[in-house]
């Protein structure tokens, strides 16, 4: 009878001892969990912010810099005779970088910059009509006109979604002008405007742009009564060459562009 009231004492501690343990290894098993799910949260959370840091380099460090290459659409005014000539052919080249203001987007998807095209050319090809009065024939004569030039001004551009941006800039660009027409080369600088819009997906982009500028242009044209004596080189260029009258022009563009970002 002892002996099994010792068993009996036996078990009974056994049991306790049991189900003492027995809520403390599920609160360790629990806690284990939740340390476990905090880190793969921690872990997610970072990999996201890696990723995202890495599409805002992508975008926006990587995507700065532009070449644009464009068909160009102008009309120029003779304010001095009030005559109009639209271009028959015109082709733009651009190159520069924009230089952003912050390193975050704004409301994470906006970003203010300036803009510096350190190369921008200009061409555009017209035809002239004339009345000749001797034959009344009518005749056309080409008219050509480039400027070289350099574009500064400031931009905004967004990222709506992914790696698609969509900008809007408004750019002064110092120029010199050079205008062949009547035989005559003109030439003088201008200061251009230009303001324009741009779609960008990764590396290739759209745009179009509007560009003004008014300017008097100094004029040189051949001497027709100079004698063609065969030491006319000692003679001064100004025997060969004339000076004209200054004329005033106004040129109005519209650039249509592709361009590449990298």
């Amino acid at each position: 009878m002892k002996k099994l009231y010792l068993i009996l004492l036996a078990t009974i501690a056994v049991s306790y001892h049991a189900a003492a343990q027995e809520p403390a290894a599920a609160d360790t098993t629990r806690t284990i969990d939740s340390l476990q799910t905090v880190a793969a949260s921690l872990d997610t959370r970072l990999q996201e912010q890696q990723q995202q840091q890495e599409l805002n380099r992508k975008i926006w460090k990587k995507r700065s810099k532009y070449f644009n290459i464009g068909y160009v659409n102008q009309k120029l005014t003779d304010k001095t005779s009030g005559e109009k000539l639209k271009s028959d052919f015109g082709a733009s080249l651009s190159w520069g970088k924009t230089f952003y203001l912050h390193k975050k987007p704004l409301f994470g998807m906006m970003k203010f910059g300036l803009d510096w095209s350190w190369l921008d050319i200009n061409y555009a090809k017209s035809s002239l009509a004339y009345l000749e009065e001797e034959t009344l024939a009518t005749f056309k004569s080409d008219v050509h006109q480039a400027e070289f030039g350099m574009q500064f001004g400031p931009s905004v551009t967004v990222n709506p979604v992914h790696h698609l941006k969509v900008g809007v800039y408004f750019r002064v660009t110092p120029s010199y002008s050079l205008l062949y027409l009547d035989e005559t080369v003109h030439h003088h600088y201008v200061t251009f405007c230009n303001a324009g819009c741009t779609v960008a997906w990764k590396v290739v982009s759209l745009g179009i742009e509007w560009r003004w500028g008014t300017a008097k242009y100094n004029g040189i044209t051949f001497n027709e009564d100079y004698d063609e004596d065969p030491s006319w080189e000692e003679g001064e260029i100004g025997d060969l060459l004339l000076d004209t009258p200054k004329r005033k022009f106004k040129t109005n563009s519209v650039r249509f562009y592709v361009g590449f970002r990298f």
